[in-house]
C-alpha cells in the first residue's frame, strides 16, 4: 500500500459507502459520543483520500468503526506507530482501567431521588437534564464528575428487564463497559445489564453479541419481543447499568 488516502478509498467502495454514508455514520457516532471531533464532513473525507493531510485520533476512531478495520492498521497507513500516540490515549485508558465502582452509598447518606415535573418518563432515553434537575445530591455528583458515567431513564411503559430494573426507573451507566461480555452466569441477577441505542430508539436490556449482529434479550416475564439489529450501523452499546433507582413515585404527564 502506497498511498494510505488510495486505501481509505479502497475500504469505503468496498463497503459501497459514499462520502455522504460515511458523514452519516460518523455523526450518529459523535451524537452518541457527544463529541463532535468524531464526525468526519464529505469535505474532509475528500481531503484524507486525496492525500491533503492525515486524521486526528479522532478520525481514526471513526474511520476504523465505519471501515471495520483496526484502529491501529488505520494509524499504520499513515505512517504513525501506536507508541506514538500512547502519551495521548493513555490517560484515559489508565482512569478506566481499573474503573472504581460506584453506587450510591459512596455519598453521605442514603437517599431517593426527587424529579421535577419538567422530566420525561414517556420514552427510554439518556438523560439529558443535569443532574442538579435529577435531584442528584452534591456527594454522588462529585463522584460522577471523575468518571464515564451517563443517566437513562427507563419509560413508565417499558418492562423490558422486569424486576430487575423496573419500569420508570433512573439509571447510572458505565460508558466504560461497552463491550458485551459473554460469560456463564450462575444467576440472571449476575448477567449485565446494557443501555442500548438502537434505530429504533434506546433499550435497556440484557444483549447478546455474534459476530455483528446484535440481540437485545428481554426479561423472560417481560411483554418485550428480542430485538436484532447489525452493528454498529443499526444498534451501538452506550455501556453497562451499574445502578438503578426504582421508582417510587413517577410524575405523569396529560
Amino acid at each position: 500500500m502506497t498511498n494510505p488516502g488510495d486505501w481509505l478509498r479502497e475500504l469505503r467502495e468496498e463497503l459501497h459507502l459514499t462520502r455522504v454514508g460515511v458523514e452519516r455514520l460518523t455523526t450518529e457516532s459523535a451524537s452518541r459520543a457527544a463529541n463532535e471531533r468524531y464526525r468526519i464532513r464529505r469535505g474532509r473525507l475528500g481531503d484524507l483520500e486525496d492525500g491533503h493531510s492525515p486524521p486526528d485520533i479522532f478520525e481514526v476512531a471513526s474511520l476504523s468503526e465505519c471501515y471495520k478495520v483496526p484502529y491501529p492498521s488505520v494509524l499504520r497507513a499513515f505512517g504513525v506507530q501506536l507508541s506514538e500516540v500512547r502519551n495521548i490515549l493513555a490517560p484515559p485508558m489508565e482512569s478506566r482501567t481499573p474503573q472504581k465502582p460506584w453506587s450510591f452509598p459512596d455519598a453521605d447518606r442514603p437517599f431517593s431521588l426527587k424529579f421535577q415535573t419538567s422530566i420525561s418518563f414517556d420514552t427510554t432515553r439518556l438523560v439529558t437534564e443535569s443532574p442538579e434537575e435529577l435531584g442528584i445530591p452534591a456527594a454522588v455528583r462529585r463522584e460522577l464528575e471523575d468518571a464515564d458515567f451517563r443517566f437513562g431513564i427507563v419509560a413508565t411503559d417499558d418492562d423490558t428487564m422486569g424486576e430487575l430494573v423496573p419500569a420508570g426507573s433512573v439509571v447510572v451507566i458505565d460508558k466504560s463497559r461497552n463491550a458485551v461480555e459473554m460469560g456463564n452466569w450462575k444467576s440472571i441477577r449476575e448477567r449485565p445489564i446494557y443501555f442500548v441505542w438502537h434505530e429504533n430508539g434506546y433499550s435497556c436490556s440484557w444483549c447478546f453479541l455474534t459476530r455483528e449482529t446484535l440481540f437485545i434479550v428481554p426479561y423472560p416475564t417481560s411483554r418485550q419481543p428480542v430485538m436484532i439489529f447489525k452493528t454498529p450501523r443499526a444498534a451501538s452499546i452506550i455501556g453497562q447499568v451499574v445502578h438503578v433507582w426504582p421508582p417510587l413515585t413517577i410524575p405523569r404527564h396529560g
